[in-house]
């Protein structure tokens, strides 16, 4: 594990900071893979075949990323995955005591604001597009959207 960070600094020294980080299961007996192998090489010898890089665009993100809740009234399981799994919160003044909070800020930085378009900050990370929809309750908590 200590190679592979290594590995990973380095590339990171060499082309940037990853425009798009995806994690998905990948298998190493795909024949697609295998026949790309020279000699005694192993899958993770060779990331230049398992991963493709491509120039990044908002339209890119937007594809792949969504920072808004899915439509309860037209895929409720979706909408039920995220508001249990991928909701942050509640932090802020409403509950000082929640471990994102550092010195009486979010460390995340939420609440995030309201973006009809996706941009990049200065730093180039993505502010994704979060448009203001109506509150939605999830749970004990709601979550205002507006």
């Amino acid at each position: 594990m200590q190679q592979n960070y290594q590995d990973a600094m380095a590339m990171v020294r060499k082309f940037g900071k990853p425009d798009l980080f995806l994690t998905f299961t990948c298998n190493p007996s795909w024949s697609e893979i295998l026949n790309s192998m020279e000699g005694v090489q192993c899958p993770e010898d060779r990331p230049d075949i398992i991963i493709h890089k491509a120039n990044r665009t908002k339209d890119d993100l937007d594809k792949f990323v969504s920072a808004e809740l899915p439509d309860p009234c037209t895929d409720l399981r979706l909408f039920q995955i995220v508001t249990k799994c991928m909701v942050h919160g509640p932090c802020g003044t409403i509950n000082i005591n929640s471990p994102c909070m550092r010195d009486g800020q979010c460390c995340k930085s939420f609440p995030k604001q309201f973006k009809d378009d996706t941009e990049e900050n200065v730093n180039g990370y993505p502010i994704y597009c979060r448009r203001a929809t109506e509150p939605v309750q999830v749970g004990k908590y709601s979550i205002d959207n507006r």
